[in-house]
């Protein structure tokens, strides 16, 4: 059986439909995305199930369902669509200069310490490329490389992926703080908290199996202590803030956040950054492509940016 989709007569209808479909849209949404009759949809599904030679959707009440075999190819045709229209891009910044769009991930400390001072940068020297930013944890930024969604991105692999798939550049660590209320009890100057004492307070803490509640978890056996019984989990930083500002709850944060929303003891502010004994130790993170990535040349400045801030002391002191 032969496996050349394109010697069998595939087009870029296909790819599209099926990128479509992918989204889990229905059959009819599909053909209103692509600006055709819902025929002309079921036409097109048939013909590249033909041309796969294996059962690519299943029809169901609510229309058509892809099968496993079809998300596999919806997701190939959404990333092939990606490259043409990079390679589209490309043709006009060569044409025009440097303009262009890029769209690069970060996990939460990093994109404060390094991603915005990059930001500005660009935005002062290179006008014309438009910027996103998609800031989130490690397993969802290396998904979204994977899939040709961002072009590269601060964060770590995790380590039931295969490393071999991608480069790492400028590895770096991300420390930890803890950070209350300013009225805290524990928030006093010249007082370095005790572990114990800190384990008296409700803690806000990220879900199970993330990266700083594994690093948590891991410093506090290292003591021979566990988490406090009284745990708030969540992933809103703004709920966070909230309820610390409205409680006497500890949180374990990112050193660049709590910079960022507190002061040291002492300062005015209503976060404080507090003074512990513990000490939290995090996996380092890295700048991380796809190995196979062909990046557009303005994805290469704005990658030259970030790669300046990674060399540099971040604009807040530690």
């Amino acid at each position: 059986m032969s496996t050349d989709l394109l010697q069998k007569g595939l087009k870029l209808s296909h790819l599209r439909l099926a990128a479509a479909l992918g989204e889990g849209i229905g059959i009819s949404s599909a053909a209103k995305k692509l600006g055709i009759t819902q025929p002309a949809a079921s036409r097109l599904a048939s013909e590249f199930e033909r041309l796969c030679e294996t059962r690519i959707y299943t029809r169901t009440g609510r229309g058509i369902e892809l099968t496993e075999a079809g998300m596999s190819f919806a997701h190939r045709s959404a990333r092939i669509l990606r490259e043409i229209g990079d390679a589209g891009r490309e043709i006009n910044e060569i044409g025009q200069g440097l303009s262009g769009h890029v769209t690069f991930g970060s996990v939460t400390g990093p994109s404060i310490d390094y991603a915005i001072p990059s930001i500005r940068r660009i935005r002062l020297s290179y006008p014309n490329i438009s910027i996103g930013i998609e800031v989130a944890a490690s397993d969802v930024l290396v998904s979204m490389l994977q899939e040709g969604r961002i072009n590269f991105a601060l964060c770590r692999i995790p380590t039931d992926m295969d490393a071999s798939r991608f480069k790492q550049m400028h590895r770096l660590d991300e420390p930890v703080s803890f950070i209350a209320r300013s009225g805290h009890p524990l928030a006093k100057p010249d007082f370095v908290a005790p572990t114990d004492d800190l384990l008296l307070y409700d803690w806000i803490v990220p879900k199970p199996g993330t990266i700083l509640r594994m690093a948590v978890e891991r410093a506090l056996r290292s003591e021979n202590r566990e988490l406090p019984q009284r745990i708030l989990t969540t992933s809103s930083y703004l709920f966070t803030l909230a309820l610390v500002r409205q409680t006497n709850a500890i949180v374990p944060i990112a050193s660049s956040v709590a910079r960022s929303f507190g002061r040291e003891i002492g300062q005015a502010s209503d976060i404080a950054i507090l003074s512990t004994e513990f000490s939290v130790s995090v996996e380092p993170y890295a700048l991380v492509m796809s190995a196979d990535t062909e990046l557009t040349p303005a994805a290469e400045i704005v990658l030259g940016e970030i790669k300046r801030s990674l060399t540099n002391e971040p604009n807040s002191a530690a």
